[in-house]
């Protein structure tokens, strides 16, 4: 099998001669056709959160959410490597098929068992028969051209405090700065009560 010979392949080029390559090596054979124009790029999955414990590594965007009609996925670049790319491609792929209708139900189940994917549906992992396919294809395209990006979680820097009234329900969230700050401490909601750390 020869191998990619362009050194200029980007990783969106790479994700969409690879998708044409599980086409053909892997949905063929699971008589499955993702559709002819879904576009796959790398970037950060919406409401991704760095150090999260059950990190997004792909998403799969419906039709009605592109202005162009077309489902969008997209692969988390804190990943690079190679096989986790195309056995999270695929995953989306599934998606795609069925315009993320269904989302990991029996209906996606039904088409990921016959991918070659495994394990528990929202976080799928390759079989081995499929990993064999996976790794022809990257002997194929050459490695995923992609460096991984680091995502840090920012570490929180500035913890409010509740204040709260001794005699109503009135409270409220400040810095530590702007409590060692206040000049009256008199509750303004009921006029009685006084304004305390709580």
């Amino acid at each position: 099998m020869k191998q990619l010979q362009d050194k200029t392949v980007n990783r969106e080029t790479w994700l969409q001669l690879a998708n044409e390559k599980l086409q053909e090596k892997v949905f063929d054979k699971a008589s499955l056709i993702i559709p002819h124009d879904v576009k796959i790029s790398v970037g950060f999955p919406l409401g991704y959160r760095a150090g999260c414990k059950n990190e997004t590594v792909g998403v799969c965007h419906p039709r009605s959410h592109s202005d162009a009609g077309v489902n969008e996925i997209f692969i988390n670049p804190t990943r690079d490597d190679g096989l986790e790319i195309l056995g999270t491609l695929v995953h989306e792929d599934i998606h795609a098929i069925d315009d993320c209708q269904d989302g990991h139900g029996a209906k996606f189940r039904s088409m990921a068992l016959a991918c070659g994917l495994t394990g528990k549906m929202t976080a799928t992992t390759n079989s081995p028969e499929l990993e064999e396919t996976l790794q022809e294809i990257i002997l194929e395209l050459g490695d995923y051209p992609h460096a991984k990006v680091k995502a840090y979680k920012k570490k929180q820097t500035t913890r409010n405090i509740k204040v709260a009234c001794d005699s109503c329900d009135f409270s409220f969230r400040t810095s530590k700065k702007n409590v060692e700050n206040m000049i009256h401490t008199d509750c303004l909601a009921c006029d009685v009560g006084e304004l305390e750390l709580a």
